[in-house]
């Protein structure tokens, strides 16, 4: 049974400066949402039942959706913009009283890779980051259609990902400055590449 605070909540999304936007009464959190390659334009929509969720326990969502292209960092730099300029909105609006709540990044698939690289390139604040499901796949594994698309072009002209999988790693291990980190993997999931973040991060930070 939904909670009447989380049924006044799902009638409450607004769309506010390119973000979707959930704000409780009295937050304790703020929690940018970046969700998975393929269904991010609509994270509002396709990830109700975990955001609405999580705002009912308190936490404002402000959840960016994206476009994916081959430039990750682009697109990184972009999603970080828009969380911003919706927080300033919230915050001068007064809609967000507090001068301080904590700030986590919650990511999905590629918005782990997202918040990654977010956290790792720019100089942010975070409390933590939550990241279910993370994979880096070379655009071939990702997307089907660019291998048979690679395989029809010139070899030099391959087409790939900015940062490559193995940049990531590198940018993640040399920059990265999150230190509070929760990883979660599903038991059925083949796509998932956990571990071999699991390994990088213990290393940043025993």
């Amino acid at each position: 049974v939904k909670s009447s605070i989380l049924q006044t909540l799902e009638m409450n999304w607004q769309e506010i400066r390119g973000n979707w936007v959930l704000v409780p009464r009295n937050p304790i959190g703020i929690i940018h949402f970046l969700g998975g390659a393929f269904v991010a334009t609509l994270p509002h929509l396709t990830y109700r039942w975990l955001l609405e969720n999580l705002a009912d326990q308190g936490y404002v969502i402000i959840a960016t959706p994206f476009v994916n292209t081959l430039d990750h960092i682009a697109i990184a730099k972009s999603v970080l913009r828009k969380f911003e300029y919706t927080l300033e909105k919230l915050q001068d609006s007064g809609k967000l009283r507090k001068l301080y709540l904590p700030t986590y990044g919650v990511g999905h698939s590629m918005g782990c890779k997202l918040h990654l690289l977010i956290g790792s390139l720019f100089p942010i604040q975070r409390a933590g980051n939550i990241l279910i499901s993370f994979n880096n796949f070379a655009a071939s594994e990702a997307i089907p259609l660019v291998e048979q698309l690679n395989s029809q072009l010139n070899s030099q002209l391959d087409i790939e990902f900015t940062p490559t999988p193995t940049q990531t790693n590198q940018i993640v291990q040399d920059s990265y400055q999150i230190r509070r980190n929760l990883l979660i993997r599903f038991n059925k999931d083949s796509l998932d590449q956990s571990a071999n973040l699991t390994i990088i991060l213990q290393q940043l930070f025993p």
